[in-house]
């Protein structure tokens, strides 16, 4: 696969966001967060030297990746399975696990083209959430869906 080269910034507002279990169900979502990684490390101090630390790479870290889109009325497959993980209430031995690979993928204006796309191991839900509702403001439902995963890595 050849490098791709961008003559100016990529925008990130034509996005879609694919279970590959659930092919074609909730792809449309407001916002993505969370495609982020980082290498932990462990500060150690140089015998005598109070002054100087080595730091050492320990494990990488993942944010969790968090949906955000306006309410809809309908119940999808995805939906259905994230209330099923989360009402298990981690008792596994009763309702197996079942993680599932997401991949997001950022796409040109015309929404087309694939520009990059990011592939989620394992990734489960940990929390459902509804915005605040409230009579003084008019504002759409916002419904968050945060999910945790064991890796990602970037394609494209």
């Amino acid at each position: 696969m050849s490098e791709q080269k961008f003559k100016e910034p990529i925008l990130s507002f034509s996005f879609s966001v694919e279970v590959t279990t659930f092919p074609g169900d909730d792809t449309n979502w407001q916002s993505v967060k969370g495609i982020t990684k980082s290498l932990e490390t462990e500060p150690i101090y140089s015998g005598g030297d109070a002054n100087t630390a080595y730091h050492l790479p320990k494990h990488t870290l993942y944010e969790d990746l968090v949906l955000e889109r306006g309410l809809i009325e309908t119940k999808s497959k995805f939906y259905t399975w994230c209330q099923k993980m989360i009402d298990s209430g981690g008792d596994f031995w009763v309702h197996s696990i079942a993680p599932k690979e997401i991949i997001v993928k950022l796409r040109d204006g015309s929404g087309t083209k694939v520009l990059a796309a990011w592939n989620f191991k394992n990734a489960y839900p940990i929390k459902i959430e509804m915005s605040e509702f409230r009579a003084d403001k008019d504002a759409i439902a916002i419904e968050t869906i945060t999910l945790k995963y064991s890796s990602f890595t970037r394609s494209l």
